[in-house]
């Protein structure tokens, strides 16, 4: 700032020196250069400015103009640097903007004014996440954070916010304090016994109700975690599970009665921005059976008493639905064309026979005369005067017309609202009312009438009346009604006394049209025609055959009115659909309400193919092995049939580890698991057509790496090794081999951000959403809504060489809901 400050004062300097020694200089000139002396560059720029406008073609008024501007740019961008270092955005910004208005050349001006604008921004998401997160919309908070980080990384209250969300989220969504798969064994185990090793297991409390009954239970569960396994064993045993403390939880068998008693109902108020609270409610009462419901018209708000689940449902519905209306703007032309045309023909005589006196002048007066008996006494032959149709006129006459009154107006209307526009006047119309008083006989009154007279005003022009409905695509369905009314002749409605009145012509049309935005539409052919023809002729001659038509003047009139309208739709705001996470939701069962899904499949057979060459080791997590002194005596009599599992059953084939690669599942593990014994790849449903494919067919046929890259919806990098010089920002692909098989997946790339640097991700064949943190970029990958299938890459992560090194990018790929990555891969990236 000191060295642009000592710049603008040298280039003041030149100029006053420059103006002295012009010599003889104009008062503008002598001002501007005073200003630039002092340092005042906004004034001196108007007064040089001034003094050019006097001297347009002076050379040296226009060096001096745009050092001017040069010095007054420098001294606004210094300016606005410094509002920028102490975090004064909008300040900044008009600086810049200024700056830039005196020297637009700069390359830093425009770059700063675009990483302003970039920080303006993320505050601003920061703003917007935290009424959001204020109104209990987590989601979209979550969302508006991680679009914040993405535009300034350096943001820690986003990246805090994001990371107390995540806790959040997660610690209402477990149970247990360990994220460790567990293993059951179990055969005819008392079922309070087992809820307690399994709550030691995961380290939490249990407490049973007094109706919850003891019976024995068999169960195989490999790998699942504890929330997992905790609601299988609850559900296949009719019991229900009540968190009453962050460590404690209440078991108790699943009845209405039950649930009255010890669920914790909760009272949630939910503002909506958009949605009617009137119409909204509903929704939540139809698919949510919500009793205790309240709507606050005033504040367009719900107020809903209920469990969690429910309330969380409700969430969800209702932020699905409270979507900005979409908008479109209507450019509507209407022309009405008047076409007329006029022709006249023919011999026109004169008309007039007269016989009158002379009226001194020479003339015939056609007034009344009055005479004295002198003056009738006096009358001769040359006191009268004759005039006789001497006069002949041949008409030639062909006149067309064309006259256009156009109307143009411009509609700006939301989604299912109508909108009308009127163009024209309103014509007075007289109405007379006549009451009529009865006479009486008795008191020998006479009939009277009495007329009251008002005024009555009726539209005269173009009436139009619309309403769109926009839906997903951007295709505008409209409903559209146009009138067209014009003042008439007047006619005689009453001849004494005489009433006049006006007549109206009407043409009205109404339509339903299906439009694409931008499309021009034109709807025509409202005409009225009027044909009119007057014969003029001499009498009894003009009736004679050939001979009339001589002695005839004709006039023939053509008038013709024709409306047309034009409109076209342009799309101001589109109908903005939610993510498919808010659209589609797991809500429980009819009689259990929850947020996620009760049995969720587990795709854990990538990873486990993944780990077949190296898996000669017990797997990890925690096994729990039934204790001898749990097994129930055999003279024991079993309460409830032991829960079985269909030999068909997708969940079971997920959730069992396979066997090392080539083998089978032996006759003893099968019987134990109920199901037959089968080859590995029979299990995991990877190029086996059938069941029946014997163990030879499969053994030695495929690697497991060959089996992982066909693994369907798997994705991976696009490379494993990577050059980059420092300083040089490069690129990985995420892709997959089917994206037909892809569903939502969290991605975790890890990296070391000593040696490189995130900087964006870019979309491909699927929908991302990412937040980076210290080290890790997290993407949450969603197949997009079109039919591609096969081979696509998803999303384009980049980054930038910062230090010299090998580093190891990390790619952890886990379904929505596992608890553990479903499959991990490796790149080194050589940094140079």
């Amino acid at each position: 700032m000191k060295y642009t400050m000592q710049h603008s004062k040298t280039v003041g300097i030149g100029l006053v020196v420059l103006g002295t020694l012009a010599g003889c200089v104009s008062p503008e000139l002598k001002q501007a250069n005073r200003l630039a002396g002092e340092g005042k560059w906004d004034q001196a720029v108007v007064a040089y400015q001034d003094a050019q406008r006097k001297a347009p073609f002076d050379e040296k008024i226009q060096r001096q103009l745009d050092q001017a501007k040069t010095a007054a740019a420098a001294d606004h961008y210094a300016l606005g640097k410094l509002a920028f270092e102490n975090h004064r955005l909008p300040e900044a910004l008009q600086e810049f903007k200024i700056a830039l208005g005196f020297d637009p050349s700069k390359a830093e001006y425009h770059a700063m004014i675009a990483d302003t604008l970039r920080l303006k921004e993320s505050q601003e998401q920061l703003q917007a996440a935290k009424k959001l997160q204020n109104l209990g919309r987590v989601e979209e908070a979550l969302t508006a954070l991680e679009r914040a980080v993405e535009l300034d990384p350096t943001q820690t209250a986003a990246l805090d916010g994001i990371t107390e969300l995540t806790k959040q989220q997660r610690a209402a969504k477990t149970f247990g304090h360990s994220d460790e798969p567990l293993t059951l064994r179990f055969q005819e185990a008392k079922l309070k016994e087992v809820f307690e090793i399994l709550a030691r297991t995961a380290g939490v409390n249990v407490l049973f109700d007094k109706e919850v009954r003891d019976d024995p239970i068999t169960i195989f569960i490999k790998d699942l975690p504890f929330d997992e396994a905790l609601h299988l064993i609850l559900n296949t045993n009719g019991l229900v599970a009540q968190r009453v403390a962050p460590d404690t939880i209440l078991v108790m068998p699943n009845s209405t009665q039950k649930q009255a008693q010890y669920q914790d109902l909760m009272m949630r108020t939910y503002y909506l921005a958009n949605a009617k609270a009137k119409d909204a409610v509903n929704l939540v009462r139809t698919m949510l059976d919500s009793k205790k419901i309240h709507v606050d018209d005033k504040v367009n708000a719900i107020v809903i008493r209920d469990e969690p689940a429910k309330l969380h449902l409700a969430e969800k519905l209702l932020f699905a639905i409270d979507q900005r209306e979409p908008e479109v703007e209507l450019d509507v032309e209407v022309l009405e064309v008047n076409r007329t045309k006029s022709m006249k023909y023919g011999i026109n005589f004169a008309k007039q026979l007269g016989f009158g006196i002379t009226n001194g002048t020479g003339g015939i007066s056609t007034a009344p005369t009055t005479f004295n008996l002198n003056q009738l006494m006096a009358l001769n032959p040359q006191s009268y005067l004759f005039t006789l149709p001497a006069s002949m006129l041949t008409d030639f006459f062909k006149q067309q017309s064309d006259a256009r009154t156009l109307a143009s107006p411009k509609l700006r209307v939301l989604n299912n609202k109508a909108a009308a526009i009127s163009v024209g006047d309103k014509q007075p119309i007289l109405l007379s009312t006549t009451n009529v008083l009865p006479g009486q006989a008795a008191t020998g009154a006479v009939p009277t009438t009495s007329t009251v007279t008002s005024i009555e005003y009726k539209d005269v022009g173009v009436k139009l009346t619309v309403e769109p409905s926009i839906n997903a695509l951007d295709e505008i369905a409209m409903k559209l009604k146009i009138e067209v009314t014009r003042l008439g002749d007047q006619v005689i409605l009453q001849a004494s006394p005489e009433i006049k009145q006006f007549k109206f012509g009407t043409r009205a049309a109404e339509t339903f049209l299906m439009m694409r935005n931008d499309e021009t539409v034109v709807l025509g052919g409202l005409i009225q025609g009027e044909d009119r023809k007057n014969r003029s002729t001499v009498p009894i001659l003009g009736d004679i055959p050939y001979l009339g038509e001589l002695l005839t003047a004709t006039t023939v009139d053509r008038v013709e009115t024709e409306v047309v309208l034009t409109i076209t739709p342009r799309i101001v705001r589109s109908l903005t659909t939610p993510p498919i996470a808010n659209q589609a939701f797991w809500s429980g069962t009819d009689q259990n309400y929850a947020t996620t899904q009760l049995y969720a499949p587990r795709a854990r057979a990538v990873s486990q193919i993944q780990h077949i060459h190296s898996s000669a080791a017990a797997p990890g997590g925690v096994e729990v092995q039934q204790p001898s002194s749990l097994r129930a005596p055999a003279s024991t009599e079993v309460g409830p049939p032991v829960t079985s599992i269909d030999q068909e059953s997708t969940t079971l084939k997920t959730m069992v580890d396979p066997p090392a690669s080539g083998e089978t599942v032996s006759p003893a593990t099968a019987t134990r698991i109920g199901m037959p014994p089968a080859p590995m790849a029979s299990i995991l449903g990877l190029g086996v057509a059938g069941s029946t494919t014997s163990s030879n067919e499969t053994k030695g046929s495929v690697s497991s790496s060959e089996r992982v890259e066909r693994a369907p919806g798997l994705i991976t990098f696009n490379t494993s090794d990577i050059s980059a010089m420092v300083g040089q920002e490069f690129r990985v692909d995420l892709s997959t081999m089917a994206l037909e098989s892809l569903s939502e997946s969290l991605v975790t790339v890890a990296y070391d951000p000593k040696l490189v640097e995130y900087r964006r991700v870019e979309p491909g064949a699927a929908a991302i959403s990412a937040r980076a943190m210290d080290g890790q970029v997290i993407l949450t990958v969603r197949r997009p809504s079109t039919s591609e299938t096969g081979s696509r890459v998803l999303a384009l992560v980049f980054f930038r060489g910062k230090s010299r090194g090998d580093a190891t990018l990390t790619l952890a790929t886990s379904s929505h809901d596992a608890a553990e990555p479903v499959s991990t891969q490796r790149a080194v990236i050589h940094v140079q």
